[in-house]
């Protein structure tokens, strides 16, 4: 829980003693005033209201109220906004402080099956679990993360196959192992005997041979190293893994499968579970048992610990999910609180990704050429920079660029990856972002001891001021709807902001230096505070 001081609630509860409003009638940020209530209900006798709100809001903190059409605008005055930060980050180290909740929240993300590195097309939901991670627990909200590890089923089986036939002998590195799949999918028409020798490995498998999956772990562990690598890189790090393959080794599926057993049907030697009209299957006709019940004893053993779950999905998992819900609640009593994060499918200009085909750009590929790219304009930009410093600050960029680049679009909504856009300097980036992050504390390493500014605030102050004021708000908006992207949306509103006041508000030497210098020090420690959110590493020089 966030705590600040709420001029909003306090003005929302004001009003309530008066009219009947919502969290809703009242906006953040509106175009005319700090805080906008909607009176559309209130047309026919407007002025009256209006009239009533402002004899009764006599606040000290409150600057003027204006009625415009069918909106009342509040004005907080600047100083006691600045007043409200400052004074959480001197008591506190941040704005807003928080109330430590009791419960605890498990964001599952990533869990690519560990059959090959991570590409562009998988990266969207790592990037925005980890951010998503991030929110909550800045939220006040205990939290960790936790990768499914599928090391189970045909595809991690053709991964082990795939290097027993074609590079038996050889190390085993992801490049052997990613060829050897690939071989596999490729020759699995022409060769009738590979999909034999997979459906064997399986019900060898289901039947818990422990040196099969020993084997497999080991071979899917291999994959799985190179992936957490790829994703330390943009600072994503995972709190804890689980392994498929548990489940089945220690009879936890079967125990399940039983459980259900008076509500599961046959066809043929396969169970299935009906829900509606729908057949949702939980084993194969030869008994191995398929994905949806291991994710049902999965989401079990999550509910253990976790009061509040999270899954990002792709948005092909929509049915999934949906499958998995009704069942967990309707036949299995699943306690816990537990939503769906989906995100829209990232391609290529050329089309979608595809690891068993070769058609993927890797995320090490991306990171690399991103560096490279960095590397080249700071370079230019600063020819006096060492190697070693460009190189650190190249690496920063290109995480941060990744990271930014994909997060600020809603999760919702399709993403074509263009090295155009990713590579992109300028604008709604977060290099934009960090350039802004450097030039404050350029400033702030220059101040002096200067005093004598005055208590007035221009527009510029007044609006960056208001933008630090408001952060709270986007974060409770984030949670409240699991999305990063509006943290990414707040960052370019302060940016922005910032710039603006930049511009038009000389600090050093200035008669209003002391004034300005207490404005960007809360500015920096929020850019800060943000930042961390969405993984952009700041810089104080660039």
């Amino acid at each position: 829980m966030l705590l600040f001081d709420d001029y909003r609630k306090d003005i929302l509860e004001e009003i309530k003693k008066m009219y009947s409003v919502s969290e809703n009638d009242m906006d953040i940020n509106g175009d005319y005033g700090d805080f906008t209530l909607k009176i559309f209900k209130f047309q026919d006798r407007k002025e009256e209201v209006y009239s009533k709100i402002k004899a009764a809001l006599n606040k000290d903190y409150i600057e003027k109220i204006e009625l415009q059409g069918n909106y009342i605008n509040f004005f907080i005055k600047a100083c006691k906004m600045l007043n409200a930060v400052e004074n959480s980050i001197e008591t506190f180290g941040m704005y807003p402080n928080i109330f430590q909740d009791t419960s605890k929240a498990l964001i599952e993300h990533t869990s690519s099956n560990p059959t090959g590195p991570i590409h562009v097309g998988r990266i969207r939901n790592s990037i925005i679990g980890d951010s998503i991670y991030r929110i909550i627990n800045r939220f006040g909200t205990r939290s960790c993360t936790q990768y499914f590890v599928n090391d189970s089923g045909k595809q991690v089986i053709s991964l082990y196959l795939g290097h027993v036939k074609y590079h038996d002998g050889e190390p085993m590195t992801v490049e052997n192992l990613l060829d050897g799949y690939q071989k596999i999918y490729s020759n699995m028409e022409k060769d009738p005997n590979i999909k034999k020798e997979i459906q064997e490995l399986d019900e060898r498998y289901e039947r818990g041979d422990r040196e099969l999956i020993s084997s497999i772990q080991k071979t899917a562990a291999i994959v799985l190293e190179s992936i957490t690598a790829t994703l330390e890189k943009l600072g994503i790090h995972i709190s804890t893994y689980v392994w498929e393959s548990n489940f089945i080794l220690y009879g936890d599926v079967s125990s399940l499968i039983n459980r259900l057993s008076d509500e599961l049907k046959l066809e043929g030697n396969a169970k299935y579970l009906e829900i509606g009209d729908k057949k949702i299957f939980v084993t194969r006709q030869d008994g191995t048992s398929l994905y949806f019940a291991r994710d049902l004893v999965y989401h079990m053993f999550k509910s253990e610990n976790f009061d509040w779950i999270i899954d990002v999905l792709g948005e092909d998992h929509k049915d999934h999910a949906k499958n998995l819900d009704y069942v967990l609640h309707n036949y299995l009593d699943f306690p816990s609180k537990i939503d769906y994060l989906f995100y829209g499918f990232v391609s290529l200009d050329t089309g979608k990704m595809s690891t068993r085909k070769g058609n993927i750009i890797t995320v090490n590929d991306l990171y690399e050429k991103t560096i490279e790219e960095s590397e080249k304009i700071i370079r230019e930009k600063r020819p006096d920079y060492s190697q070693e410093t460009i190189g650190q600050i190249s690496r920063a960029v290109a995480s941060s660029s990744i990271r930014f680049n994909i997060v600020k679009i809603n999760a919702n909504k399709p993403l074509t990856f263009r090295w155009s856009e990713a590579l992109n300097f300028e604008g709604d980036s977060a290099p934009y972002i960090m350039y802004a992050y450097a030039r404050a504390c350029s400033v702030l390493s220059k101040a002096g001891n200067s005093t004598g500014s005055s208590k007035e605030y221009n527009e510029y102050e007044k609006n960056l001021i208001k933008a630090m004021y408001l952060y709270p708000y986007y974060l409770q908006n984030s949670v409240d709807f699991l999305r990063a992207d509006i943290i990414a949306g707040y960052m370019l509103y302060l940016v922005k902001s910032f710039n603006e006041f930049y511009l038009n508000c000389p600090v050093i030497g200035n008669e209003e230096e002391q004034k300005r210098i207490g404005i960007l020090k809360a500015f920096k420690r929020i850019m800060e505070d943000s930042s961390e959110l969405l993984g952009i590493q700041l810089l104080e020089k660039i």
